[in-house]
């Protein structure tokens, strides 16, 4: 990957129910293919009427689970987590299937009989088939597709292999292989567990070796147990209320510490300002949005009744982690305009579930509840491929186009005037005919057949300059002269064009860092004697009676004056904070180490321009 860190390098030197599957209904498009780049830092999003749900590992519930995540650092746009790496548990309840079956984390222990055993990740047994055309399918999917013959039809065939329709981009692309992993086709396997020492059938959420989520996420194509909960219209008038106590997992799992709290969500439209408990806000002129919440809405489980058979829980269906911010590049200023609605869920779970002799498919909508009270969603997004129309039909906007990030922060938005951006290739696009770097600081707006205008809130078009261009990304910077508010770019190459959406602001500052823990692309510079000398950033600095600097680089100041900052809490001077001189739209800032913070470690370092803060990010210092 080729990224704007070269230049800092030289800078040193100075809820109704979603709609049913559209299209021919044989090839079925993976959720987690086509909506991730809507999912919030929790994986979790929402269609038109406002049912927030996850598709795959519900981050931030498992955080609050402790289900065996650290948590690297907190962004404007949400919390970073990585799994651990040793000191594994067994994971918590994450919540319960509609056939009465528990779903765990990722972490079980490695023999399903003995619990004594150590823990270790959950492997799915699926993986992306070896094969060069679309015209069978794998054996699993029969059981799902009953009324598709096993030798497809010419017109039952799926697209063919390529950039835009990659393997994995439907969930027929998998083939099950028995022994290949620990779960078997629904992803799960019986087991016993914390919950149930003597063993009982549950469903294990499937993430990768890094911890990216993994075919098929959470519950397979089909349900292992007998459908027999879901949405519950009337509650017996026998349940009785439940408070604490007791032992049944059943009861004990679900998740009512914010019962009392607001939900709260972040806004895409300006990430760095804080959470609301109402929503939309700052909407800004072009922006479409649906659902929403107008006064503070409690989070987590509200109510918890039961019988000797049956749980009924009701739920607002929003987290108390911090939601949001959601953003998509072919929507208005790259903003995607779902947001969470109060659903005032009523569900019913069986507390004896068992083995069906009958399989029932996994469809579109909620197939399970979180502990928490969110829905839990299967691997399908509602697409699925027209021979007809060679084209996905039904589910999200999901065409080749250009996803446009901060060169610095990596955020969707928003962006600075004169800020430097980089476009990464999305659904197959290819940005460039070839590879090229701008020769020299006068960059060009035509490089390796590439070509980007931006036609900003007033209609009118700017060329923006080009520092490099690839097929799968390329360097640009926002010229000054853009109108604020939504704008459109294309990226044209090869005599393509690929349009995606920002949103332009005057001033928004974003800091470049070196790795994706958040560490600072910066260097020391000390003071002594009149004399400064320069040390690296991946070195803790020595505080003393010496002046020592911080130098950071970052883009979207947009000419801002006004510019604070803070080091480890501390306030902090800011002796420079401008251009920096070799490159446009790279940025410098100066800021004062106080002395007081010597053998304080880690240090976060908040800057603030014109009342925007910036990305958080830290050194160390001895």
């Amino acid at each position: 990957m080729k990224n704007w860190k070269i230049l800092i390098v030289c800078a040193g030197a100075a809820i109704a129910q979603p709609p049913m599957q559209q299209g021919d209904g044989v090839w079925a498009r993976d959720a987690y293919f086509g909506e991730a780049q809507t999912f919030d830092a929790c994986t979790g999003h929402q269609p038109g009427n406002g049912q927030y749900h996850h598709h795959a590992s519900p981050t931030c519930l498992r955080a609050q689970l402790n289900d065996n995540l650290e948590l690297v650092r907190d962004t404007r746009t949400g919390p970073v987590y990585r799994e651990k790496a040793a000191g594994l548990t067994h994971s918590p309840i994450l919540g319960w299937a509609f056939d009465g079956h528990p779903i765990y984390g990722p972490y079980g222990y490695a023999d399903a009989r003995n619990a004594s055993s150590p823990v270790r990740r959950m492997r799915s047994a699926f993986r992306l088939r070896n094969i060069t055309q679309r015209n069978t399918l794998a054996e699993w999917s029969r059981a799902y597709l009953p009324a598709v013959p096993a030798t497809l039809a010419e017109n039952q065939y799926g697209p063919p292999i390529n950039a835009t329709f990659p393997l994995g981009r439907y969930i027929e692309d998998y083939e099950f292989a028995a022994g290949l992993g620990d779960l078997d086709v629904y992803n799960g396997r019986t087991a016993v567990t914390p919950e149930f020492p003597g063993g009982t059938y549950a469903y294990f959420v499937t993430i990768d070796e890094t911890g990216k989520p993994a075919f098929p996420y959470i519950l397979g194509r089909q349900f292992y147990g007998t459908l027999n909960g879901g949405n519950a219209q009337a509650v017996p008038a026998a349940a009785q209320e439940y408070t604490s106590g007791g032992d049944s997992p059943y009861l004990t799992a679900w998740r009512t510490a914010g019962a009392q709290t607001p939900a709260r969500v972040r806004s895409a439209f300006d990430p760095s300002s804080a959470a609301s408990n109402t929503w939309p806000f700052e909407t800004i002129a072009g922006a479409r949005t649906a659902g929403g919440v107008t006064t503070p809405t409690n989070a987590d489980i509200q109510r918890i009744r039961f019988t000797d058979s049956d749980v009924y829980v009701n739920s607002n269906n929003l987290g108390a982690y911090v939601m949001g911010p959601w953003f998509d590049a072919l929507q208005p200023g790259g903003v995607f305009g779902n947001w969470p609605s109060r659903q005032n869920a009523q569900f019913r779970v069986t507390r004896n579930p068992a083995a069906a002799s009958t399989r029932t498919n996994t469809g579109l909508g909620a197939v399970g509840v979180f502990v928490n009270g969110v829905a839990v969603f299967n691997m399908l997004d509602g697409a699925t491929y027209s021979t007809a129309r060679q084209a996905d039909v039904g589910g999200g906007l999901v065409s080749p186009t250009a996803l446009h990030v901060s060169a610095a922060s990596f955020e969707r938005g928003p962006f600075a005037k004169g800020a430097l951006v980089t476009a990464f290739s999305q659904f197959g696009s290819t940005l460039a005919a070839s590879t090229a770097t701008a020769a020299t600081a006068n960059w060009p707006t035509s490089l390796a057949g590439t070509e980007v205008l931006i036609r900003d809130a007033g209609g009118v078009a700017h060329q923006a300059p080009i520092y490099y261009a690839s097929p799968t990304q390329v360097n640009y910077r926002i010229p000054e002269a853009v109108a604020v508010g939504f704008a459109v770019v294309t990226v044209s190459a090869n005599g393509v064009s690929y349009g995606g959406n920002i949103h332009i602001r005057d001033v928004y500052p974003n800091l470049f860092t070196v790795n994706n823990d958040g560490l600072a692309a910066a260097y020391f510079s000390r003071l002594r004697n009149g004399q400064s000398t320069a040390e690296p950033v991946s070195q803790a600095v020595e505080l003393g009676t010496d002046t020592v600097y911080a130098v950071l680089f970052g883009t979207g100041l947009g000419g801002e004056k006004d510019v604070t900052a803070t080091v480890g809490g501390i306030r902090a001077g800011v002796a420079y904070a401008g251009p920096q001189g070799a490159f446009g739209g790279l940025d410098q800032f100066n800021i004062v180490i106080p002395s007081e913070l010597a053998g304080r470690g880690r240090v976060e370092v908040v800057l603030t321009a014109g009342g925007k803060t910036a990305n958080t990010v830290y050194f160390n210092v001895r």
